[in-house]
């Protein structure tokens, strides 16, 4: 059970990766950030309390629930969703303008506003990571494992590829 745990932490994980933090970085051809962004990205996650990735959950939970496919999932009242920003924008200003104010002005002025972007994408990674690694959200993403046809993917990894079935 804790090595499929593991498995389905990392696939999400990767999915996590993949919708953000890397998309401008391989636009651009680059695989990782810069050395100032690496710095920047790390005096953020070193900086941030366990409060502070808390309320990152909150806020991007709560803004992704504003997708249409999610929408009818969640509910967050308008006032919500404002006290919300209003918290991660603290921790935001904090993190720039007093805990990683020497990493934010070298990585603006050596690789520009992307960076910046970047760094807090990595940020919002880790506390998401944090909010994957939960035990009770592990075995309900795990749960996914129960509807999974086993021999079909078993049969994909030994077979040569089948010809598209256009399910998608």
């Amino acid at each position: 059970m804790k090595t499929k745990r593991k498995l389905v932490t990392a696939l999400a994980l990767i999915l996590i990766a993949a919708l953000g933090a890397g998309r401008s970085a391989r636009a651009e051809g680059r695989a990782e950030p810069r050395p100032d962004a690496q710095a920047l990205a790390k005096c953020l996650v070193n900086s941030t309390t366990d409060q502070d990735k808390d309320d990152l959950v909150r806020w991007f939970v709560a803004s992704t629930a504003q997708h249409p496919a999610a929408a009818e999932l969640v509910t967050v009242t308008p006032e919500q969703r404002a006290n919300m920003a209003s918290r991660v924008a603290v921790v935001f200003e904090r993190l720039l303008t007093q805990d990683c104010r020497p990493q934010f002005h070298d990585a603006r002025k050596a690789e520009g506003d992307e960076t910046v972007s970047m760094s807090f994408a990595i940020l919002v990674q880790t506390a998401l990571g944090d909010l994957i690694e939960n035990p009770t959200v592990s075995s309900a993403l795990a749960n996914i494992d129960s509807y999974l046809d086993k021999e079909k993917i078993a049969a994909a990894m030994a077979d040569a590829p089948a010809a598209p079935t256009g399910n998608r």
